[in-house]
């Protein structure tokens, strides 16, 4: 999942930085390392977590709102427009629920990393409807434009070989297309544009940070690598809000604003947002009117969902604390 993604891209750099790569070792060695430190957590979070949907107040006018992925009891969490818990996830969840995507009919898109598949939750999220099975991939995020496509990003295969972009027909339960390149290893956060177009971030076997992109949908035939004119330390979230691409950078705090590709290339920001006291932001969500955001931290004991406005970053509110936030959705999301 995104935490694994986070501490392997870092454990790789420190490792290797001047030598030879031999990245499915270090990234077996972060998803061990990763994986005791959620068995603690998760020991304590489980005693006091429940599977529970309040389907009244999902329902209302004002129901569901943000989706969370809760690294520590492997749940998604789902939280009313004022804040309020409306429902415990664990059907259909594996030891690690990764990104998280909502489409027009309001279904609640999970990417489960550990077992190979996106499961999909029918509104009001009693029940699972469809499961995308992914094999022998390593799913991480999901992303579902307007036509009903869906893009998965797969940060590793099962056997720790490079990642992969996967893409799923509509209601259709088996990849259309998996695409593969050569100068990509590891595949993070994903989202479409408008057009369909698949935006996507990632890293080099060497941990240099990659962005591409995906046209075409099943007829799509391979990945294109964007240039971008910045540095992005630690890729992290990618979102598409009223015709800008948007890319988080986990080490900077920051959200970096493009406008779309010319020529094979996203240029320059064309707006730079700072998360004021954000900690771990691994992803971040646009709300509907693309004036917030709502950040997955993964700093358990400060910020839980927390709520910045867009574009100047200031903090707003968070949901809670305690809990280990690394994928998060809203419902509605800002347009593309």
């Amino acid at each position: 999942m995104r935490v694994v993604s986070y501490i392997a891209a870092v454990a790789f750099v420190v490792a290797f930085a001047g030598g030879a790569a031999q990245q499915p070792t270090v990234a077996l060695a972060a998803g061990s390392v990763h994986q005791s430190a959620r068995a603690v957590r998760a020991g304590d979070a489980a005693n006091h977590a429940a599977p529970f949907v309040n389907v009244a107040g999902i329902m209302a006018s004002q129901g569901n709102h943000t989706f969370v992925t809760d690294d520590g009891t492997a749940t998604v969490t789902i939280w009313g427009a004022n804040g309020e818990l409306n429902g415990i996830l664990f059907d259909g969840i594996g030891a690690d629920p990764a990104g998280l995507a909502t489409d027009a009919a309001q279904n609640l898109y999970v990417a489960n990393t550990g077992i190979s598949n996106v499961i999909v939750y029918g509104k009001p999220y009693t029940a699972i409807k469809l499961t995308l099975n992914d094999a022998g991939e390593n799913t991480e995020d999901v992303a579902v434009d307007r036509a009903g496509l869906v893009g998965v990003t797969n940060y590793l295969t099962t056997s720790l070989e490079p990642g992969s972009v996967s893409l799923f027909a509509r209601n259709a339960t088996s990849p259309c297309k998996v695409l593969r390149d050569p100068n990509w290893v590891y595949f993070y956060n994903d989202a479409f544009d408008a057009s369909g177009n698949l935006f996507f971030d990632g890293q080099t076997a060497s941990g240099t940070t990659l962005v591409g992109e995906v046209s075409g949908g099943c007829a799509a035939t391979a990945i294109t690598t964007l240039h971008v004119g910045n540095s992005i330390s630690s890729p992290g979230g990618v979102q598409v809000s009223h015709g800008s691409i948007l890319i988080g950078d986990v080490a900077q705090l920051a959200i970096y604003a493009y406008a779309p590709p010319e020529g094979g290339s996203l240029g320059s920001p064309t707006a730079i947002t700072t998360l004021a006291g954000a900690v771990v932001p691994v992803t971040f969500a646009m709300e509907e009117n693309g004036k917030h955001v709502r950040t997955a931290d993964l700093a358990a004991n400060t910020l839980y969902a927390a709520l910045y406005t867009y574009p100047a970053g200031a903090y707003v509110s968070k949901l809670a604390d305690h809990v280990w936030a690394s994928g998060v959705a809203v419902y509605p999301p800002s347009r593309p």
